[in-house]
């Protein structure tokens, strides 16, 4: 049996991958996400849930990046809604790290993964 629920309807799930930050700009970092990706795809703040994983480094082609020249990758997986909702979820995600880790939009990588109903298992039994 597919529940919702207290897990099945809290989605977007976001992981934000980027160099190492003080804790002050981490918070800034998920909360804007929270908060822009939430009005983007039409939820309670609530249902967006993120984290941010410090990468050890990072390389752009043989050089290793700095903070200020990184490329943060943002994978979002959600349950599957329209083009438009999920174009304007990955952009509200792109401006929000843009604007709290220092780096152009252009060069934040995002994704969006559809979760299909029966395809995960959170809270105990399958979404």
């Amino acid at each position: 049996m597919i529940r919702r629920g207290r897990y099945g309807d809290r989605m977007p799930i976001v992981t934000v991958t980027a160099l190492p930050a003080d804790e002050p700009t981490v918070d800034r970092v998920l909360s804007r996400v929270v908060v822009d990706v939430a009005a983007a795809v039409g939820c309670p703040k609530g249902d967006v849930w993120v984290s941010y994983v410090p990468a050890s480094a990072q390389h752009i082609g043989e050089r290793r990046a700095t903070p200020s020249e990184q490329c943060p990758i943002v994978v979002m997986r959600g349950r599957v809604r329209d083009v438009d909702t999920v174009l304007a979820a990955l952009s509200a995600a792109a401006s929000a790290v843009e604007a709290e880790l220092g780096v152009p939009a252009e060069d934040v990588w995002l994704q969006w993964i559809d979760v299909v109903s029966g395809r995960a298992y959170a809270g105990g039994g399958p979404i």
